[in-house]
């Protein structure tokens, strides 16, 4: 059985991996929005818009999973907290 000194060792590892996902899933977010920011603005020039789909599909996505990322890093302060 773990001892209260592991598990507070292996949620100290959960959360920096946590917090390197977070840091890279907010880049990509930037980046997709940029892109997106790009693309809409050259799509004023054209009549139909050059903006894929998917690229506001994946904004959408990553807009969502950083919900979802912040949510877990919470939970993991928590119970680490409590230990």
């Amino acid at each position: 059985m773990a001892s209260v000194e592991q598990v507070r060792a292996s949620l100290a590892l959960v959360g920096e991996h946590l917090r390197t996902a977070h840091q890279q899933l907010v880049e990509a977010a930037e980046r997709l929005s940029e892109a997106h920011a790009i693309l809409s603005e050259a799509s004023r020039m054209h009549p139909r818009s050059l903006v894929p789909p998917e690229l506001t599909k994946a904004c959408d996505h990553a807009r969502e999973q950083l919900t979802l990322l912040l949510g877990v890093m919470e939970a993991v302060e928590r119970f680490s907290g409590r230990l």
